[in-house]
């Protein structure tokens, strides 16, 4: 915080203790009550464990909703998940919900950027295809593709590229000098995908500003009639109430938004100090602080679509960032996930009116897959969701 905000050399404060108290304290108790809401939301998996005791978990598998185009490149081309920069989202409100709530003021020029992909704890879900994956124009061609869990990782911290922030402020006494030999490093490490390490998953947050409801995504009892077909409605319900009870949503909720309370009070009392109304970079400061939950956070609008997310947090001038190669592409920057996703698919859902001749190369290739590796199989199933 002190090298991205330069307020080690500002005339505003007597003394670095001064300074510590009026500032420097409450932002870190903000970002304390930040890392909490990330832990509520995080998205436990039990990797390392034995199958089955992987297989006993009610959210051992996401799916992410695509077209028939990415999945070619995925499984043909050997490619990568993108995380792609949030500022160009379909949401025009994506990753402001929260600061318009606190009353932040966004910097669109921040060299500070947030990377996500997202995901869905429901695999095969009708409004899911409608609205995700759509080719030529035809609603419900997508694909849905299904995760398992190892696909993902459990440090939270992981999520924040700790090295890249201080490439905010090059003249800061706070960035560390770099040997010859660690430059070399970074050089030669610029195009190495994989560098990447697995990144935890966290579940998206539903919130109304106006009426203060909060929900977090979860999976639907949809879902468990779907995955358990055939077995009687008294054990699908006993299954059900089982996960709500293990999810523990209504604890989750209360802490999340004990916190979110604490949050505001303190950026409160910060813009009420007459103080710190010429500090020009308090906000940038706040946001910094809040920056993890801010793009897990959405509308109560979008609950149904139960989605969870995979962040990055860095600085734009990270070696891992990517452009397009192709021109019409340009408005969006990326930063590969370097997990090839064969060996991570358990099932891929083909949308209601998945094309033919998708549905026949999808097929051909899992079933090659299979016969010429050890990979585990991937199952292909056709939705029957009905659209027409």
């Amino acid at each position: 915080m002190l090298a991205v905000s330069n307020i080690e050399e500002n005339d505003l404060f007597e003394t670095r203790e001064e300074r510590d108290d009026l500032v420097i304290k409450p932002i870190c108790q903000i970002r304390e009550f930040t890392e909490e809401i990330q832990q509520q939301l995080l998205v436990t998996f039990k990797l390392g464990k034995s199958e089955s005791e992987q297989g006993q978990q009610f959210e051992r598998r996401v799916a992410h909703y695509t077209n028939p185009n990415v999945l070619f490149e995925l499984l043909k081309n050997d490619s990568h998940v993108r995380l792609n920069v949030v500022d160009f989202m379909n949401d025009p409100t994506e990753n402001q919900l929260l600061s318009n709530w606190l009353g932040m003021n966004n910097d669109p020029n921040s060299e500070i950027k947030s990377f996500l992909t997202s995901f869905t704890f429901n695999h095969n879900c009708l409004n899911q295809f409608r609205l995700y994956g759509n080719e030529n124009n035809i609603i419900g061609s997508g694909v849905s593709l299904v995760f398992n869990q190892s696909f993902f990782g459990n440090n939270v911290e992981s999520s924040i590229n700790p090295d890249s922030v201080a490439l905010l402020n090059y003249d800061t006494k706070a960035k560390v000098a770099k040997s010859d030999s660690e430059e070399n490093k970074d050089d030669g490490d610029s195009n190495n995908i994989c560098s990447l390490e697995p990144l935890p998953l966290f579940r998206c947050l539903y919130f109304d500003p106006n009426s203060k409801y909060i929900s977090i995504a979860k999976r639907n009892k949809f879902s468990f009639y779907l995955e358990h077909q055939g077995s009687p409605p008294k054990t699908i319900e006993e299954e059900w109430n089982n996960y709500i009870d293990s999810l523990g949503e209504e604890d989750k909720i209360s802490k999340i938004r004990n916190n979110l309370n604490k949050i505001r009070e303190i950026i409160k009392k910060l813009k009420g100090k007459k103080k710190l109304k010429a500090l020009s970079n308090l906000d940038q400061l706040i946001n910094l602080a809040i920056m993890p939950i801010s793009c897990l956070i959405k509308h109560a609008a979008f609950e149904d679509e139960d989605e969870c997310r995979m962040i990055y947090i860095t600085h734009i001038a990270d070696k891992k960032i990517q452009a397009p190669a192709n021109y019409d592409y340009a408005n969006s920057l990326f930063v590969n996930y370097g997990q090839k996703v064969e060996g991570y698919l358990d099932k891929i859902y083909l949308g209601p009116q998945c094309q033919p001749y998708h549905k026949l190369w999808i097929t051909n290739h899992v079933r090659l897959s299979k016969s010429e590796s050890k990979l585990k199989h991937i199952k292909v199933v056709q939705s029957e969701m009905p659209l027409r």
